[in-house]
């Protein structure tokens, strides 16, 4: 039986070159276990059919194992993505904050400089409009043309001008322009306006009832009390006529002394109005 079973299987063995290499290839793997089986007894005789594979593991291990070292490998780089994503995240939205924050300030201070500023009033020659104490906002833009509006509350600078000592900048009314002829007489304010041939008298709306416009004696002796304002000079008074201190006294001022137009009462926020 045993040499029945080896003769079988040299009749079933032949040779196959690959390059320098021989190979002995079993063509009827079945026949040789068949054979196996029937001298050992055995149903699975172990008969070593590797094909060259005994060195790797069984293949149904290798996915499971393949695929928890996967799912590790997998959740630390994601973990470590997260958190550089997260990091990242946190450093734009602190760049951003910091550039919001600096365009602010530069903005602001471009606007208080240029544009606009807020401004106290200090004492009561501008009453009833402007009570002391009252926070107004001043447009600065105006001062770069030049264009003042008759009526126009501004701030002026007094430093300098022969009755004025104070630290503090003048808030008035524009009462002439440039070109025109004041006259105050009689308690009224007269106008002769550029081209015209006689005054008118300026209606006043904005002052208590009953108040008069008197000059002081030193305004009198400057000859303030009638004046012909040369170019880029404006005459400026009061609304509270008794108690300012304003061209009567210190004559003309010129344009380059006007610092900005009030725009806006913004404090106290109950008598919140514009001008």
């Amino acid at each position: 039986m045993k040499k029945h079973s080896e003769e079988n299987r040299s009749d079933k063995i032949r040779k196959v070159s690959f390059g320098s290499a021989l190979f002995d290839v079993e063509e009827n793997a079945a026949d040789a276990a068949g054979d196996m089986q029937a001298l050992t007894g055995d149903e699975d005789p172990g008969y070593g059919m590797s094909s060259g594979t005994e060195d790797y593991l069984p293949a149904e291990q290798m996915p499971e194992a393949s695929a928890e070292e996967s799912e590790e490998e997998n959740g630390e780089e994601t973990e470590e993505v997260s958190k550089e994503d997260k990091s990242k995240k946190i450093l734009k939205e602190v760049l951003d904050w910091v550039k919001t924050v600096a365009i602010g300030v530069i903005v602001g201070v471009l606007l208080v400089t240029f544009v606009i500023q807020r401004d106290n009033v200090q004492g009561d020659s501008m009453l009833p409009t402007l009570k002391d104490g009252y926070a107004v906002f001043t447009e600065k833009i105006s001062t770069y043309f030049d264009n003042f509006d008759r009526g126009d509350i501004v701030i002026l600078d007094g430093h300098g001008m022969e009755g004025y000592n104070h630290e503090e900048c003048l808030i008035k009314r524009v009462i002439a322009l440039p070109g025109e002829t004041i006259r105050i007489e009689g308690g009224k304010v007269y106008l002769k306006e550029v081209g015209a041939s006689e005054f008118k008298e300026l209606d006043e709306p904005y002052l208590n009832p009953g108040v008069i416009t008197e000059m002081r004696a030193s305004g009198m002796a400057k000859g303030y009390n009638e004046v012909t304002l040369g170019e880029k000079e404006y005459y400026c008074m009061g609304d509270n006529r008794p108690v300012s201190n304003d061209s009567r006294n210190l004559g003309p001022f010129s344009a380059d002394r006007i610092k900005g137009v009030a725009i806006v009462v913004v404090y106290p926020f109950s008598e919140f109005k514009f001008l």
